[in-house]
């Protein structure tokens, strides 16, 4: 397993946590049993303590003794360590029981005390718990007083019952930690692998992709997966479109070129043939115009190719008027004078744009219009703003509408009657995708003076203030 995958460091972060977590229940269980058994333990001091009180109140012992009363304590070789608990019940006594000692002292004299206290030192005259040191041995002790008789009982017991008892408890809370987290790491990694499933299996789809094959991907993936997978088709789907574009391109420009290539080699081979002068120059002369349209020809796939790159064009408030103005000042002065021109702008219009990208709108569009209107024929350009806070361009010409107007902006489409005309039909492809990448729409219709209607819808640039 790789060290940065998301499955090792789940691995590593659950199995920490648990641990962790595990491990501060038995400290806080460990110290909460320690305290319970100390009380547990405290309070069994003072019950003995005043039991055996109650037992010399009731049993006085002799004045006339003049050794104490040494009560024996068994001395158990089996610690019993092996026995089951059910097995140390049948031994004659436990093993514990010599960890356990009492003395009474009445006044000044000592009347009674087990055999394990014999070499006790003083214990304090003071009620209370005590802590005294036998024999290196730490004793904690209960001392009672009886007033009535003038009767100290003290009764010990040695604080390392306490600590082993604590030490079996810190076991017991362990021992669990220690024998499961091998078997709850284990589950922990199938679950974690079951859960990553569905991740490894839209990794192997999308490996699996190639250019050829690109279609979506479709799995049952869980809900936080759903957004990857959308996303990933998301971009099959642009990838996909991309490559469709870049097909459609290099067959559209191969097709075109063709045409203008042979015409050029056809007029070259005339030309190494003519010995007419006449025939040299209209060789020339069409090798020429040749060549002109197979320039303007590349340089519109050029831009073609360009745009299909531009994901975002530079935008800032332009005019429309001077916009307009500008496009027009751009046309050959042939087509300015073909037409009448009838300009209604509002110069209040402004657009949100690339000024160069909208120049070469305008120029087209308006190039188109004149070029395909009749000799006096007339072009009206309008402007106006709608409800939408949209700029509207409306560009109006008249003449023969041959053009089916749902394929216009296509790449390379032109009506067979417009052959003639010079042009590539990449104008208003490049046209419909500026203003695409505008946020605006064109549309085409024809009208009642048999030519025309081109509305471009562009937004409006921001108010200021």
């Amino acid at each position: 397993m790789a060290f940065n995958s998301i499955k090792f460091y789940l691995l590593l972060g659950i199995n920490l946590l648990m641990l962790g977590t595990l491990s501060l229940n038995a400290w806080i269980a460990y110290h909460d049993a320690l305290h319970e058994l100390d009380e547990i333990y405290d309070a069994e001091l003072a019950r003995s303590a005043k039991l055996i009180s109650l037992l010399l109140s009731s049993n006085p012992i002799p004045q006339t003794n003049t050794e104490p009363l040494v009560i024996a304590v068994p001395h158990i070789t089996e610690m019993g360590e092996t026995l089951s608990a059910q097995q140390e019940r049948l031994l004659d006594g436990h093993k514990y029981e010599g960890k356990i000692a009492f003395q009474a002292q009445q006044g000044d004299k000592l009347i009674m005390l087990s055999e394990n206290a014999l070499q006790f030192p003083t214990p304090q005259r003071q009620a209370g718990y005590h802590e005294i040191t036998e024999h290196n041995t730490l004793w904690v002790t209960f001392s009672y007083f009886v007033p009535e008789q003038d009767l100290w009982i003290f009764t010990a017991q040695r604080e390392d019952i306490r600590e082993e008892l604590g030490a079996h408890i810190a076991q017991a809370q362990v021992r669990p930690i220690l024998f499961m987290m091998l078997p709850l790491s284990l589950l922990i990694y199938l679950v974690i692998r079951l859960v990553l499933r569905p991740l490894q299996l839209l990794q192997q789809q999308v490996a699996d992709k190639t250019p050829e094959q690109l279609h979506e991907i479709q799995l049952a993936l869980p809900l936080e997966l759903q957004p990857i997978q959308s996303a990933i088709n998301r971009l099959l789907q642009r990838i996909r479109r991309y490559l469709q574009q870049e097909k459609r391109f290099i067959a559209d420009a191969s097709h075109e070129l063709r045409t203008p290539l042979s015409i050029l080699q056809l007029h070259a081979q005339n030309l190494s043939s003519a010995s007419d002068p006449a025939e040299v120059t209209e060789a020339v002369n069409a090798i020429t115009e040749g060549s002109k349209r197979m320039s303007h020809l590349i340089n519109q796939l050029l831009s073609i190719a360009r745009l299909d790159h531009l994901q975002q064009p530079d935008c800032t408030a332009i005019p429309v008027s001077s916009l307009l103005h500008h496009s027009l000042s751009q046309l050959p002065m042939k087509l300015l004078d073909k037409v009448n021109w009838q300009l209604e702008l509002d110069d209040s219009c402004q657009i949100y744009g690339d000024d160069t990208l909208l120049q070469s709108v305008m120029r087209n569009v308006l190039d188109n219009a004149a070029k395909y209107s009749p000799a006096d024929g007339t072009v009206k350009v309008q402007t106006s703003r709608n409800k939408q806070q949209q700029i509207m361009i409306n560009i109006i010409n008249s003449g023969s509408t041959k053009a089916e107007t749902s394929r216009l902006g296509n790449r390379f489409y032109r009506h067979q009657q417009h052959q003639q005309i010079e042009g590539a039909g990449l104008g208003l492809s490049i046209v419909k995708h500026i203003i695409e990448l505008h946020s605006g729409s064109i549309s085409f219709s024809a009208n009642n003076q048999l030519g025309l209607d081109v509305l471009i819808l562009l937004p409006q640039a921001p108010q200021n203030g």
